[in-house]
């Protein structure tokens, strides 16, 4: 395709997003009259700090960077707690672990921090039942959960309740955590709660039960905007997968 008509496309994707995102209307007169530079100002200066801002864009970002260089993150906080040995550096280290597969040295860095004024603390409580939970010592983070409510009763945490749930699941305490995934269900920003429900109830099943939650997934997805279809991509299509292999 000629650079001409290239340039053209750009200058009309350009002046469609300062009209629909309602910026000033010099923005148009640049990008029209002033065509290489004024497009290079605009998505320089207005599109790309817009994309930095973008949960989709951010999350993508660092999918690429951890391909390219899975350990590029755990190094860098590493290096920040060799600097700073604090409370926060320790636990931003734990999660890099946690996500690395690095259960162990997680639940270690989180036990030190489990320490004097620190005892109680729900974040910390939280990432330990993590890494607890994604070592499969179900019971331990049950405990943790527990031990969290027990210290901080007015703390409130979507994910906290659903890895509570998961953590009942995965003990087989599936009528327990149904009592969880019932709440979760009507309260869980997003889909993941409900299609783990109606998974765990395909499970044991109750099969109508879990195609009717499907159902609703897939349902509520349409009537939502295009950004949280999105967003909520993979719970979606494990609902349509599973919906079809129900039928």
């Amino acid at each position: 395709m000629p650079l001409a008509i290239i340039l053209v496309l750009i200058q009309i994707a350009f002046v469609v997003h300062v009209v629909k995102s309602g910026r000033d209307r010099y923005w148009i007169y640049l990008i029209l009259f002033v065509p290489a530079i004024g497009c290079a100002v605009y998505f320089i200066t207005q599109v790309l700090p817009e994309m930095g801002q973008s949960r989709t864009v951010r999350h993508a970002t660092r999918s690429l960077l951890k391909a390219v260089d899975p350990e590029r993150e755990l190094r860098r906080r590493k290096e920040e707690l060799a600097m700073a040995d604090t409370i926060d550096n320790r636990m931003r280290l734990a999660e890099e672990c946690i996500d690395a597969g690095f259960h162990a040295d997680a639940i270690g860095l989180l036990l030190e921090c489990l320490r004097g004024s620190h005892q109680g603390d729900p974040h910390i409580l939280m990432l330990l039942a993590r890494a607890r939970f994604d070592a499969g010592y179900f019971e331990d983070a049950r405990a943790t959960l527990e031990q969290l409510i027990e210290k901080n009763p007015e703390f409130k945490s979507h994910d906290g309740h659903l890895l509570y749930a998961r953590t009942l699941e995965s003990l087989n305490l599936v009528d327990a955590a149904a009592v969880e995934y019932e709440v979760l269900q009507h309260s869980f920003p997003g889909e993941e709660a409900r299609v783990r429900y109606a998974l765990m109830l395909a499970r044991i099943g109750e099969t109508e039960k879990a195609r009717r939650l499907f159902n609703d997934t897939l349902m509520r997805a349409r009537r939502a905007p295009k950004y949280y279809r999105v967003q909520e991509r993979p719970w979606l299509t494990m609902a349509e997968q599973n919906l079809a292999q129900s039928t």
